[in-house]
């Protein structure tokens, strides 16, 4: 079959050449670009007829006939053909069938290279997009389950042991606060994404008076183009820069996964998930697991795969355009896919795990050492390392069970410790040991106390907004500008 290229050749490229540059996957990412590529290309021959570039009677039929591919592929989408190439000379070949020979004009003025670049970029925009409104959603729970359950004791937790009291609110906080982090640094990277490739050529420049301010207004960039060849070096680092946030994110909510499959746990019991994210085991009837949460812990190697995969590819590159940029459009587009869909089930499964307050309150007596040992200090002017070897050495005689711990016990050890002795009062242990409270004696904003966790909450919560604010004002941008182009490409063809 010729090829846009087949000038030079006398023979061409072999059918299994086609296949292995177009193969299956490289394929699929194509038939995603379709939207994107046709997008861009119609802006780039708009532009190319305003600046003179291509006669207005040959820029008309070009023009026509994108709109009318554009249209089709909406409603029907696009197969591509491995032998025939990759979607540029796909619709080459098409609109070379449709117009004939003036289709030669359509290309003037760019390379793949830029054009390529351009509709990876488009189509990351609009995945990234969905992942912000993902995200931002999660967050929106997270958030109303820190404020739910702001007054609900649970036992934090350190090398999976009970460590001090805390609340189920002020665990959800925590990712909560990891959350809103990872929105502001991907925010970043969208802005940083957010550059028109076109003009860019085979990274050197055309030979043309185009207007990449143009091309960028058409097509929803807030910027154009600084450096040629830095537009073209920066494909597949552009996506490390944004693989590697996502890594940080699913490797956070994995973490969380691992806390909720271990809190949901028959034998812990800290919270219930909701059947609807789980399975049954088809030998024991009495289980049912947390895949859900084990699957989405399980998908962060794969964004990290495909990190490591780019990185790798591009590390021995030179300088300019290679093929081997071609794999950055399959990792970016399925990595993105992924963290998209995790977020989806995320958001449901979080909104309905519930937490079972008895088991949590039993379990936060045994993270009241701490607690004991600051008492000894308030009470008795003690330095805290003696207080906490008193604590230490009580419960070393109470078989390491602070339950069982009496003021006796405590007398004994404080003497030993300090080489005094102490009358304790009959309810210091009462006291200490109360749960009545216990958030209260935390003082100051970042810690469990419901106040400061609800005054936390809604400090992220305005910080939230705030970036769906920008996803709006993003998504009515990028729609605008696809929809504007078609109209004005359709007024043009009207005079």
């Amino acid at each position: 079959m010729d090829k846009i290229y087949g000038g030079i050749y006398s023979k061409g490229p072999a059918k299994k050449t086609d296949s292995f540059l177009v193969d299956e996957d490289q394929r699929k990412a194509e038939e995603r670009l379709v939207p994107f590529y046709l997008w861009e290309t119609l802006a780039h021959n708009f532009m190319l007829v305003q600046q003179g570039i291509v006669p207005s009677k040959n820029g008309k039929q070009i023009l026509k006939a994108l709109l009318f591919f554009l249209e089709k592929a909406e409603k029907e989408g696009f197969k591509i053909n491995p032998e025939i190439g990759d979607v540029h000379e796909n619709f080459e070949h098409l609109l070379k069938e449709e117009i004939g020979d003036d289709a030669g004009w359509f290309h003037t003025g760019r390379s793949r290279n830029d054009q390529v670049t351009c509709d990876q970029k488009l189509i990351t925009k609009k995945l990234l997009l969905e992942l912000f409104r993902e995200i931002c959603g999660l967050a929106e729970i997270l958030e109303k389950n820190s404020e739910q359950y702001k007054k609900v004791v649970m036992p934090g937790i350190t090398h999976l042991r009970v460590a001090m009291p805390s609340s189920f609110g002020f665990w959800w906080q925590a990712y909560l606060d990891q959350i809103i982090e990872c929105e502001k640094i991907l925010k970043e990277i969208y802005l940083t994404l957010d550059k028109n490739p076109l003009g860019a050529g085979a990274g050197y420049g055309v030979n043309w008076k185009i207007d990449p301010k143009k091309t960028s207004n058409y097509l929803g960039f807030s910027q154009k183009l600084n450096n040629a060849l830095s537009t073209i070096n920066s494909r597949g680092i552009h996506e490390l820069y944004l693989l590697g946030p996502l890594v940080a994110l699913l490797t956070l909510l994995s973490r969380m996964m691992e806390d909720i499959i271990i809190f949901s746990m028959p034998e812990v019991g800290f919270i219930l998930l909701s059947e609807e994210f789980t399975s049954g085991s088809s030998i024991m009837p009495q289980k049912t697991n947390p895949d859900v949460a084990e699957k989405v812990r399980s998908k962060v190697g794969k964004i990290l795969g495909a990190f490591v995969s780019i990185s790798t590819t591009l590390k021995g590159t030179s300088s300019g355009y290679n093929r081997d940029s071609a794999e950055t459009k399959i990792a970016i587009i399925s990595s993105l896919d992924e963290v998209i869909s995790v977020l989806a089930i995320l958001k449901d499964m979080v909104d309905k795990i519930t937490p079972c307050l008895e088991i949590m309150e039993k379990v936060v007596v045994s993270s009241l050492a701490a607690k004991v040992a600051d008492s000894l200090v308030k009470k008795h002017n003690l330095p805290f390392r003696q207080a906490h070897l008193i604590i230490g050495k009580a419960l070393a005689l109470s078989d390491k069970d602070l339950s069982k711990v009496n003021k006796k016990v405590l007398e004994e050890c404080f003497a030993l410790v300090t080489g005094e002795k102490v009358n304790l009062e009959n309810n210091f242990l009462k006291e200490a040991l109360s749960l009545n409270g216990i958030l209260d004696s935390f003082s100051y904003e970042g810690s469990p106390n419901p106040e400061f966790v609800s005054k936390v909450s809604k400090r992220l919560l305005e910080e939230n907004k705030e970036f769906a604010t920008f996803i709006d004002e993003e998504e009515d941008k990028f729609n605008k500008a696809q929809k504007g182009l078609v109209e004005r490409v359709g007024e043009f063809l009207k005079e």
